[in-house]
């Protein structure tokens, strides 16, 4: 993608990474984009590969791993509109799309946070500025060996599109809606 955000920054500032040494984020196999495997439990495969990222550890300037927790904040990628909050495994997702980011047939941009917990002020139709704070990541599931995390994924959806029909099978179906992968966007 041509445009990037600063999203890192925002999230190293609203959790004061900073003053934990925050050097980088570290993924382990299964947490990128169209991976296959699990990272959670005891491993294992996806029925369908990942359609996003999950973010839950950074490397320190000591080099340490370091694990985030459900005290995490989240930041939007972009200005845009929440559209949808629904549930997930985790906690929430929360929809937003982002109006003046269109692709060449006309598609909108939405970045979808999974495993959220939102703050009371936000619900569909609210909008938000690019580094507003949305919520803080949900708890993990320690009855599947599951980290707090925050799951991030983008993905280019007509704009003909009823909001109330996003979800997760829906982000799944490479015949409605063409996903991105969120560290072409994010890492910067």
């Amino acid at each position: 993608m041509e445009f990037f955000s600063k999203f890192t920054e925002y999230m190293v500032q609203c959790n004061r990474l900073n003053e934990k040494g925050f050097q980088e984020w570290l993924f382990l196999p299964g947490m990128l984009f169209h991976e296959s495997e699990k990272w959670w439990g005891k491993g294992g495969f996806r029925p369908s590969p990942h359609e996003g990222v999950d973010i839950c550890f950074y490397k320190n300037n000591s080099g340490q791993q370091i694990t985030l927790d459900e005290t995490a904040e989240i930041p939007v990628v972009y200005d845009g509109e929440i559209v949808k909050i629904g549930k997930d495994f985790l906690g929430k997702s929360v929809y937003i799309r982002h109006n003046n980011i269109c692709d060449a047939d006309g598609r909108n941009l939405y970045t979808i946070y999974g495993h959220t917990k939102p703050y009371d002020t936000i619900y569909p139709g609210t909008l938000v500025s690019e580094g507003d704070v949305i919520g803080k990541i949900s708890d993990g599931n320690k009855r599947i060996n599951l980290l707090s995390h925050l799951h991030i994924s983008m993905a280019w959806i007509p704009a003909s599109c009823p909001c109330e029909t996003l979800d997760w099978k829906m982000l799944g179906d490479p015949g409605r809606v063409s996903l991105l992968n969120p560290l072409e966007v994010i890492r910067h």
